[in-house]
């Protein structure tokens, strides 16, 4: 990575990490202020946050959170119950998953042991991956969708039902491309809570009832080609956005989209293309 270009996004993530660090209350935080603090949308900080520091936002809460609890710690008079509570945790128990989940050891390992003091203080940051990436221009883009809210397990049901709708009336060759509008990652948010567009694009036809017209503007965008399944897009939008940190890009306050390029049914799920649109500013 370009140390100009990776400065710039680190000094936006250390700046939330010093508010995380200093906050009263770490756990109680929300996205939208950490987001700001970063001068980052919601819909990339998610992503950007977890390529810059190697953990997850709720990894980073939680770490703090534990490392509160080392003065204590650190006093042998002092019980673990009391370190416990010295971070506001609820239980012993609630505490010893929070230190296991951090640094993989027990509250009385980390008592002792150097290396998970300091894993507990430094994670580990990642090399980024280099991989072709495209800049593109778009043309703005008419879709009709139904927003699913909740798990991605419930995406295939709604597809079908965005089908079923659309083509009741509408012949089949209309289909021009099949489309998701992601504005979530499942790996940050909770599934009952995830927003995630399953749409089509079938040129004017219009909107039966229950369907909403969706207009994705368009412009510059990074595209990205991923071959394989649909769990494993995470891993090829991570590198995407590795890619654009590389290059300096800045990030358009619209989510990503993906245009699924073949049809599951016809090949195999090893050889599904999909094609990442990330939107630049």
């Amino acid at each position: 990575m370009k140390p100009d270009n990776r400065a710039r996004y680190a000094d936006r993530v250390d700046r939330v990490l010093a508010h995380i660090e200093a906050a009263e209350a770490p756990e109680a935080l929300v996205l939208d202020q950490l987001a700001g603090i970063a001068a980052l949308s919601p819909f990339h900080f998610h992503r950007v946050f977890r390529l810059m520091t190697g953990e997850t936002l709720a990894d980073t809460l939680r770490r703090v959170r534990v490392a509160r609890t080392l003065p204590e710690l650190a006093d042998d008079r002092a019980s673990i119950t009391q370190a416990a509570g010295a971070a506001g945790y609820a239980s012993s128990q609630a505490y010893a998953r929070a230190v296991r989940a951090t640094t993989g050891g027990t509250a009385s390992q980390l008592r002792r042991d150097p290396a998970l003091i300091e894993r507990l203080l430094k994670p580990a940051r990642p090399d980024s991956t280099a991989m072709p990436v495209e800049i593109v221009s778009t043309d703005p883009l008419r879709l009709l969708a139904i927003r699913n809210v909740g798990a991605y397990e419930e995406l295939n049901a709604t597809y079908e039902a965005l089908f079923g709708q659309v083509f009741d009336t509408a012949p089949m060759e209309a289909l021009r491309g099949i489309w998701g509008v992601w504005h979530d990652d499942p790996r940050f948010t909770q599934a009952a809570q995830l927003e995630f567009d399953c749409a089509i694009d079938v040129g004017d036809l219009p909107a039966p009832d229950g369907i909403i017209v969706l207009n994705v503007a368009g412009g510059r965008h990074a595209r990205l080609r991923h071959v394989g399944d649909y769990d494993s897009l995470h891993d090829s939008i991570d590198r995407l956005y590795a890619r654009m940190i590389e290059a300096g890009e800045d990030f358009a306050d619209r989510p990503l989209v993906v245009n699924y390029v073949d049809d599951p049914e016809s090949r195999p799920a090893a050889e599904w293309r999909s094609d990442i649109y990330l939107p630049l500013a």
